[in-house]
């Protein structure tokens, strides 16, 4: 036997006893935390983040495995993106308009009060520039990269212990909220807060506020609104869909073999049409009982919905100018992508059934 073949020989020996195979180098293993702005375990963690964290898993074959964390274990949810930046997570599954305070751009990416119903958010999201626009505006700075996902249908304008018709009846109400419909209702006379979604249901219950839209019925009858606030409003042109991100720091996406990247894109997108399905079947089986409760369901005035339309689009393009002004071109940017791209969708959009 030739010194070769006994050297090789030892070698295959020696690699039986350690378990270590002479194939193909094996892939790299990612095992990543992710914090969330909802508790484990709850309905909206199980729509959107599970969905998200099991496509990963399973699109990748177990070579990305991402833990989750409940709101508050690893930040809040209003400092998610900074405990990316600084290493205390490795991905937030975020809201964007939390973060409306460090850029209004961010509000326009969660879903524009009085702006895009669902099918026009996703197709400008997704085919019409605006996903383009979002990496960019991550990449340039914050050094991030969101991953879309998270899409959400209409939510219910107020659960509130106030009947609301009108603007006039809004003034004056303390009411949670967040992202540009903060703003928005400001200009209305109301009182908004902001609150993480774990403390709605006490400040309600206890009337440090007057009412609160959150999200979709499936999930505000789950965390029991209607038990304690008499009156329901709709529609919710305040909110008329929403979006969520997956966010990772930029030099840990860029790192990231290129087939990866794209799973990863794949399983946002994929978790995103699904949630949406997802809260549409659960909101129909939602609405049947909440309409069969005792609470008082109020359509506002038109003049209300009309405003709501109005200050929506006015309150983007005075922030765009304020930005502008300051040197940040961003929202300036996003809000005409935005803006002009509905515009156009409802303008050759008449052959649709609406």
């Amino acid at each position: 036997m030739s010194m070769v073949k006994t050297a090789l020989k030892s070698v295959a020996a020696a690699a039986i006893v350690a378990g270590v195979s002479l194939g193909p180098a094996q892939a790299q293993q990612y095992k990543w935390k992710l914090t969330s702005y909802v508790p484990v375990g709850s309905g909206s963690w199980n729509v959107y983040m599970k969905e998200f964290i099991d496509l990963v898993h399973t699109m990748t074959d177990g070579q990305v495995k991402i833990k989750g964390f409940s709101v508050g274990v690893l930040a809040s949810p209003f400092d998610a993106w900074k405990a990316v930046q600084k290493g205390t997570a490795d991905i937030c599954f975020c809201y964007p308009g939390f973060a409306v305070n460090a850029d209004p751009a961010n509000a326009i990416f969660a879903g524009m009060s009085g702006g895009m119903p669902p099918e026009t958010f996703q197709h400008w999201l997704l085919g019409g520039g605006g996903g383009k626009l979002w990496r960019e505006f991550r990449n340039t700075t914050s050094d991030l990269h969101p991953v879309l996902t998270g899409f959400g249908p209409t939510e219910i304008f107020l659960h509130s212990h106030k009947k609301v018709k009108t603007a006039e009846d809004l003034k004056g109400m303390k009411i949670r909220t967040a992202g540009a419909w903060a703003d928005i209702l400001k200009s209305l006379g109301a009182a908004p807060t902001t609150l993480a979604p774990p403390d709605i249901y006490t400040a309600l219950e206890r009337r440090v506020i007057d009412g609160t839209e959150f999200i979709t019925p499936w999930t505000n009858y789950k965390l029991g609104f209607h038990k304690i606030a008499k009156y329901i409003m709709v529609p919710g042109l305040h909110s008329p869909t929403h979006a969520n991100e997956a966010v990772f720091r930029l030099g840990d996406w860029k790192k990231l073999p290129k087939a990866l990247q794209a799973k990863l894109t794949l399983a946002g997108e994929l978790a995103g049409h699904r949630s949406h399905i997802s809260l549409g079947l659960n909101d129909l089986g939602a609405m049947e009982k909440l309409r069969s409760g005792r609470n008082e369901w109020v359509e506002i005035d038109k003049s209300l919905q009309n405003k709501i339309l109005d200050l929506g689009r006015s309150w983007s393009f005075a922030k765009a100018k304020e930005q502008t002004t300051k040197g940040n071109p961003w929202m300036a940017k996003v809000s005409n992508s935005y803006w002009s791209f509905y515009d156009r969708f409802r303008k050759n959009g008449t052959y649709r059934h609406k």
